[in-house]
């Protein structure tokens, strides 16, 4: 197996093309095997030079971000894609777009009063990226899937026509759920805590849509992200969902029917601080497990106010966060679901509360909201 990763870098500015590929320089087991200053020429050099990575800026002339993206994912679906994106609102709801096209994951800009801090940062960031594709390659190779392009239309605009709906032969033959405790059941759910990471925005988009307007519990959710990017999540969710979505505010009463998603860069609790319905806590405390805002520190709050009635629910993401919140819900009595590997991006977080014996059901995310549906309104298994 090839040790290291290749990657390419896109991006119309040439101080920002500098500044990435000296970070990549810096990085271990990783080559830069070219830059591009926009889509046309990416996609040239993707075929003849066929990289791992594409570092893919959103906004360049000629043919943008998410065009670009398009069409590699199409002609080349192996390629994982990082897009480089700006802070500001505008550029939140485009990378948000970017992310349920396709891309791996983004990271932000290096801006700020110091530079050596801001690339430092990217660099710890593309760091911890670069080690999922390179997990996700590595996968590819051992099941001995093809690396290569597609045949020849990739150029193509992609076709807008909508995906066939599987047939009830295919919907039967999809994975079962697994019950890894059978003694356990789910009692009455109060709230549902969901924590998620890498691949997070498309598996949302895979879950809360599903999921009825009339659902008799709050869902409170943890995704990892910076400032800015979880208010277009929410707003995006909210909008093709029937369920209600927010970003969560401090002193919001947590209501049924509501999803409460964490806001960027701070971590998001709950706290029964009155009679009344517990209320939406936020706050600027440390990170954990190198996270703010972190599942962790949200899974305990819940455990501490709602006791035993919690479905907790894991899905994609790397490293571990959630898993300690997991054990503490279910010393209480809580019930676990976690994302199953194949559907996940990286099975990091899912696979650490499985790896610990904490999960109850390992669940398809396709589904993963029916599953929450049965539990939380029959508590049937």
């Amino acid at each position: 197996m090839e040790k290291d990763i290749k990657i390419l870098v896109v991006d119309d500015t040439v101080t920002d093309r500098a500044i990435l590929s000296k970070i990549i320089s810096q990085i271990a087991e990783t080559e830069l095997i070219g830059v591009a200053p926009n889509g046309k020429i990416a996609l040239a050099k993707i075929e003849l030079k066929r990289p791992d990575l594409v570092l893919l800026d959103l906004y360049m002339p000629e043919m943008d971000g998410l065009e670009t993206l398009s069409r590699i994912k199409r002609a080349f679906p192996h390629v994982d894609v990082i897009m480089v994106s700006g802070t500001d609102q505008q550029m939140a709801q485009i990378t948000m777009k970017a992310l349920e096209s396709g891309a791996l994951d983004f990271i932000s800009k290096p801006r700020g009063a110091s530079a050596e801090q801001s690339a430092a940062e990217m660099r710890g960031t593309l760091s911890r990226l670069i080690s999922i594709s390179r997990a996700r390659k590595y996968s590819r190779q051992t099941r001995g899937l093809s690396e290569g392009p597609r045949p020849p239309e990739r150029y193509q605009p992609a076709l807008k026509t909508p995906a066939p709906i599987p047939s009830a032969q295919e919907k039967a033959e999809a994975p079962p759920l697994i019950l890894k405790k059978p003694g356990r059941r789910p009692g009455r759910i109060d709230v549902i805590a969901l924590g998620v990471s890498t691949g997070g925005p498309n598996a949302l988009q895979e879950v809360i849509p599903l999921l009825d307007a009339s659902l008799p519990a709050p869902i409170l959710a943890v995704q990892h992200m910076p400032a800015m990017f979880t208010a277009s999540l929410a707003a995006r969710l909210d909008s093709v969902s029937a369920i209600r979505v927010v970003e969560g505010r401090d002193g919001q009463p947590v209501e049924r029917g509501v999803v409460y998603i964490a806001p960027g860069g701070r971590h998001m609790v709950v706290r029964k601080d009155r009679p009344g319905a517990p209320l939406v806590g936020v706050v600027d405390t440390p990170p954990v497990n190198s996270c703010r805002p972190a599942v962790d520190v949200l899974f305990r709050s819940v455990a501490m106010v709602y006791g035993g009635n919690v479905l907790s629910v894991i899905l994609t993401g790397m490293g571990s966060d959630g898993l300690a919140g997991v054990a503490a819900i279910r010393r209480k009595g809580g019930y676990s679901l976690v994302q199953d590997e194949k559907s996940s991006v990286i099975w990091g977080m899912p696979g650490a509360v499985v790896e610990a014996d904490q999960a109850d059901e390992i669940v398809p995310l396709s589904k993963m909201a029916a599953r929450i549906g049965e539990i939380v309104n029959r508590g049937s298994v």
